[in-house]
């Protein structure tokens, strides 16, 4: 499992053909972030009072206004001094330019994401399918702003088929 959780942001990183390895080495072992929204997920759920039902919230917008990525949940309470957002039977969605157009989502038992970094930790189960990459497991870290995502448990990927010629691979 450990490997998975090295291995899954460079094949994230590789389908978006934008690869900065430096910067990918300098962040794989860094779960300062996860450890604080962990940590922050656990104080939430003690606070929760009331929560609303069948909610959504924009997460973050691009520069024309459109919706970049939202959240959407049964159950969820916005902690207006912190920024944070807590849900229960959560789907966050990333739009293209036009708003309308989903890129990606991930589904999930629970969820806390913090509107300010723009990130976020799954404590339960998780779904993410990006670009038809399937992505599942448990214990979750994610982060819009450094495109990033981290599994700690019962890890699962699928990725579509990658064209690859392995004539050329093997002759170098």
């Amino acid at each position: 499992m450990r490997i998975l959780r090295i291995v899954l942001p460079a094949l994230l990183a590789l389908s978006a053909m934008a690869f900065d390895s430096e910067k990918w080495l300098g962040e794989r072992g860094d779960d300062s972030d996860m450890l604080r929204l962990r940590t922050a997920y656990d104080d939430c759920i003690k606070k929760v009072e009331a929560p609303a039902e069948n909610v959504t919230f924009p997460l973050e917008t691009y520069p024309g206004g459109a919706v970049k990525s939202r959240l959407r949940a049964k159950k969820a309470f916005m902690f207006v001094d912190t920024g944070f957002i807590w849900g229960e039977d959560i789907r966050v969605e990333q739009y293209k330019e036009d708003g309308k157009t989903v890129t990606a989502y991930l589904t999930a038992d629970n969820c806390i994401v913090d509107r300010k970094s723009k990130s976020g930790w799954v404590a339960g189960n998780a779904y993410m399918n990006w670009d038809g990459n399937i992505i599942k497991g448990r214990g979750i870290y994610f982060s819009f702003d450094r495109e990033f995502i981290k599994i700690f448990s019962e890890t699962e990927i699928r990725t579509k088929a990658l064209s690859l010629d392995a004539r050329k691979v093997l002759s170098k």
